[in-house]
């Protein structure tokens, strides 16, 4: 059951206030923050919950590294230029 934990706060490192589990459970495109482990070992046995809830594939997307800046920024310039193209 992936609402079981919605209703609990927890204090969000990366942005700098307090949420509840069901925002951290979805915001990376559908899938948990790859930070959930560490905001929420302390609340209820995340790592169960997330074995429980997510195939292996899931769970690969969910602690991949994440993208560098340069390489982000890279991809939002290009899809940029090419949104420029298209009006051309």
């Amino acid at each position: 059951m992936k609402d079981k934990y919605d209703k609990q706060e927890g204090y969000c490192k990366m942005l700098g206030h307090f949420l509840t589990f069901d925002y951290c459970r979805s915001v990376n495109k559908g899938l948990p923050c790859s930070k959930v482990l560490d905001c929420w070992f302390q609340r209820f046995p995340i790592q169960e919950y997330i074995n429980e809830n997510y195939s292996a594939d899931e769970q690969a997307k969910i602690f991949e590294p994440p993208k560098t800046k340069i390489l982000t920024l890279t991809e939002i310039l290009e899809q940029a230029q090419q949104r420029l193209q298209e009006k051309k």
